[in-house]
C-alpha cells in the first residue's frame, strides 16, 4: 500500500447525518454533543485486531418505573434474579462488565454508574452491586449506552452492549440517531436490547437501537420471560464468529482510498478519479488516461498501461477539494494508493445573541486564510451560500478566519478564526449580536396603520464633526408592520411616505441582541382631496397645483414649497403634513385660469379642499 499526501487544497460543503444536532434538555444538548464527538472522532481512527475475548457490557434500568410490579413482584426485584440466574450459567470465554441508570438520584440524568467493570465474571460480587439498586430516578438509557461503548473501546475493538429497559428514553437522546453513530464508527458494535413489560407506544426507540446496531430487540412481560430473554440474548453473544473466508489473489490494477487523515477514516462522499499521463501534449494540455465521476474511495482502476501517471481526486460534491499526486503502475500488480486529504468537518452555528436560538433564516459563510498578502487582501479559502445553522462543512486542517453574513440582511455580518483538526469534528458558534424591530406607521398618534409604502433609512446614531451620519442601510416601498434584522446598538430611523416624498418622520431606536421590538412612528400627516371647479361649477380638465407652507421669512414673506402635482383631475387625493398651507392652482390647457385657497391639515383628519378657477 502507498500512502500519499496532497498539498493543493480546495473546499467545499458536506451533508452530515451521523447524531442530532438539535438541543432538547441540558443533559439532552450534552449526550448530543457527546455523540457528536464519537462521529467526528471516529473518522480518525484505524481498527486494530480484536482482542482473544468478546467483551459485553450489560445495562441496568434502574429508574423510577422499575419499582412497578408485575403480579404483586417489583420489576427491579425479577430483574436481579435473572441476572443470578444468567451469571450462574455465563461461560468463561466473554468478558463481562454491569452498568446502571436511575438508581441513585432522582430527576438526574447524569446518573449513571458502573457497577462492575468489564473482566472475568465473579457472581457474588456482581450480585451484591445489583442487590444495591433503588430504582427512583430518570432513564438516560442512550448517554448509558454510550459510555458502555466507550468503555469497550468499539472504535478500536467489538464490542457489545446488552441493555435491559422498561420504557423510553427519558434525557433527550434520540436512541435511533445514536445506534446509527455507534454502528457507522464501530469496528463491530452490536446493541441487544430486552424490552421489559414495555408500555405500548414506547417500545419504537429500543427497537430502533437494536435494528440500527445489528443487535435484536426481545419483548419480555414477566418473570419467566425476562429469564428467557437474557439467557437468548446471551447465547447471541456467544455464538462462534463466523470462519473468513480465504484470501483471493487480488487482479492487477490500481486502488484509490481517500482518508479525513493519516491513518484515519476513509472519505464516505462521492469523489471525481481522473488518471493523466504527465508529460502535457503539444499544447500544453494533460491527457486523460482514465476517469471515473462519482466513483467511492476504494475505486479501482484497470488496464492501465506500466508507467508513471498523475492521479487527481475531486470531491464530487465538494468541489474545492483537489488533490494530484504521481503514481507508478507496475505490469500484473496490484496496487493501492491512499489519499491523505489531511481535512475536517466544521459545524457553522448562528445565532443573534449570545448562547440564543439558531437563526433559522440563510447565511453565507467565506473562509479566508488567516495571513493577509501586502495588500492586506486574505485568499478566500471557500465559500458557503444560503445555508441554514447547523451546516456542516469539510475545510482544510488549519487555522482560517471565517465571515458570516445574514443572506438576506447582508448589513448584519460577523467573524471568528477558526481552528480545523485533520479528521476532526468542531461546532463552532457565531454570534450576529443582533435583533428584531417592528416598524409600525401611522399618520395621527395612535392612528390606525398606514396602508400605503413606505421608505426607511436606518442611520448611525451619531453624527461625525461635519453632522453628517453614517446610513447603515434602507428599506424601499415596505408595509406598516414589516419586520427587519438590525445590528445591535443605537440608530437614527428615518421614515417617509413612498409616493407622498414630502412626507416624513425620524426617531431614534435602541436595538439589544436577540430582542424583537416594536417601533411606532407617527408622520403627523392627513389626506387631503383637491376638487377644482371654475366658478363654482366641477372643472372636468385637468389641472396643475403647488402647496407651500407659511411664510419663514417675516420681511419677504416667501412661502417654501411643499409639494406639487401636475395634470392631475379633481377630486385627486394627497397628504400632507400636519400645518397652515396656501394651495395655488392652474388649468394645465390654460394657464392663465389660475385659483388658490387657505387650508389647514389635522393629523389623522382627512378633508377636502376646493379651489376655483377663475374663468377667463
Amino acid at each position: 500500500m502507498h500512502l500519499v499526501s496532497f498539498s493543493a487544497v480546495s473546499f467545499s460543503a458536506v451533508s452530515f447525518s451521523a447524531v442530532s444536532f438539535s438541543a432538547v434538555s441540558r443533559l439532552g444538548r450534552a449526550v448530543a454533543a457527546a455523540c457528536f464527538a464519537v462521529t467526528m472522532l471516529g473518522a480518525s481512527v484505524v481498527p486494530t485486531t480484536a482482542a482473544a475475548k468478546d467483551k459485553v457490557i450489560i445495562v441496568l434500568d434502574s429508574s423510577g418505573s422499575m419499582a412497578g410490579r408485575i403480579r404483586n413482584k417489583r420489576k427491579i426485584d425479577i430483574a436481579r434474579r435473572a441476572m443470578r440466574d444468567l451469571l450462574k450459567t455465563w461461560g468463561p470465554n466473554v468478558d463481562l462488565g454491569l452498568m446502571a441508570y436511575g438508581h441513585r438520584r432522582k430527576g438526574d440524568c447524569r446518573d449513571i454508574e458502573t457497577l462492575y467493570p468489564v473482566g472475568k465474571v465473579k457472581p457474588q460480587q456482581m450480585l451484591r452491586a445489583v442487590r444495591r439498586l433503588r430504582p427512583i430516578g430518570k432513564t438516560p438509557l442512550g448517554a448509558a449506552v454510550l459510555q458502555a461503548a466507550k468503555q469497550l473501546r468499539y472504535t478500536e475493538e467489538k464490542a457489545t452492549v446488552i441493555l435491559l429497559s422498561d420504557g423510553k428514553e427519558t434525557c433527550g437522546v434520540d436512541p435511533c440517531k445514536l445506534g446509527r453513530a455507534l454502528k457507522k464508527n464501530g469496528v463491530d458494535f452490536t446493541a441487544h436490547v430486552i424490552g421489559f413489560d414495555v408500555k405500548r407506544g414506547e417500545e419504537r426507540g429500543l427497537k430502533c437501537l437494536a435494528a440500527n446496531t445489528g443487535g435484536r430487540y426481545i419483548p419480555a412481560r414477566d418473570a419467566k420471560a425476562l429469564a428467557r430473554a437474557l439467557i437468548r440474548t446471551a447465547r447471541e453473544v456467544r455464538k462462534p464468529a463466523k470462519p473468513k473466508p480465504k484470501p483471493v489473489a487480488a487482479k492487477p490494477g490500481v486502488k484509490l482510498v481517500a482518508v479525513y487523515k493519516k491513518g484515519g477514516k476513509q472519505f464516505g462522499g462521492d469523489i471525481g478519479w481522473t488518471i493523466f499521463n504527465p508529460k502535457p501534449d503539444l499544447a500544453g494540455k494533460r491527457v486523460k488516461v482514465a476517469a471515473k465521476w462519482r466513483g467511492k474511495s476504494g475505486h479501482v482502476f484497470r488496464n492501465i498501461p506500466p508507467g508513471k501517471y498523475v492521479v487527481q481526486a475531486l470531491l464530487a460534491d465538494h468541489r474545492h477539494i483537489v488533490r494530484e499526486a504521481e503514481i507508478e503502475v507496475k505490469a500484473n500488480e496490484a496496487a493501492t494508493y491512499v489519499v491523505v486529504l489531511n481535512i475536517g468537518r466544521v459545524r457553522l452555528d448562528g445565532s443573534l445573541s449570545e448562547g440564543g436560538a439558531a437563526y433559522k433564516g440563510d447565511f453565507g459563510w467565506t473562509v479566508f486564510d488567516t495571513k493577509a498578502d501586502l495588500a492586506g487582501k486574505r485568499k478566500k479559502i471557500a465559500a458557503f451560500w444560503r445555508a441554514k445553522s447547523g451546516k456542516v462543512v469539510i475545510l482544510p486542517a488549519g487555522k482560517w478566519i471565517v465571515e458570516g453574513i445574514l443572506a438576506d440582511w447582508r448589513f448584519v455580518k460577523t467573524q471568528k478564526t477558526i481552528e480545523v483538526e485533520a479528521g476532526g469534528g468542531e461546532a463552532h458558534a457565531f454570534n450576529f449580536n443582533a435583533g428584531r424591530v417592528r416598524f409600525d406607521a401611522s399618520l395621527s398618534e395612535g392612528g390606525p396603520a398606514y396602508k400605503g409604502d413606505l421608505g426607511w433609512t436606518v442611520l448611525a446614531d451619531k453624527a461625525d464633526l461635519a453632522g453628517k451620519r453614517k446610513k447603515l442601510t434602507n428599506f424601499w416601498r415596505k408595509k406598516s408592520g414589516n419586520v427587519f434584522i438590525l445590528p445591535a446598538g443605537k440608530w437614527r430611523v428615518d421614515g417617509i411616505l413612498a409616493d407622498h416624498r414630502h412626507v416624513h418622520t425620524s426617531k431614534a431606536i435602541s436595538v439589544a441582541p436577540g430582542s424583537g421590538m416594536p417601533h411606532a412612528f407617527n408622520f403627523h400627516a392627513a389626506p387631503v382631496r383637491v376638487d377644482v371647479t371654475v366658478d363654482g361649477k366641477p372643472f372636468k380638465g385637468e389641472a396643475g397645483w403647488t402647496v407651500f407652507g407659511p411664510p419663514k421669512d417675516a420681511l419677504t414673506k416667501k412661502r417654501p414649497k411643499v409639494m406639487g402635482a401636475w395634470r392631475k383631475r379633481s377630486g385627486h387625493v394627497t397628504i400632507l403634513p400636519q400645518g397652515r398651507y396656501l394651495l395655488t392652482a392652474l388649468n394645465a390647457d390654460n394657464r392663465k385660469q389660475t385659483g388658490q385657497t387657505e387650508l389647514s391639515v389635522t393629523a389623522g383628519k382627512a378633508q377636502a379642499v376646493t379651489v376655483d378657477l377663475a374663468a377667463k
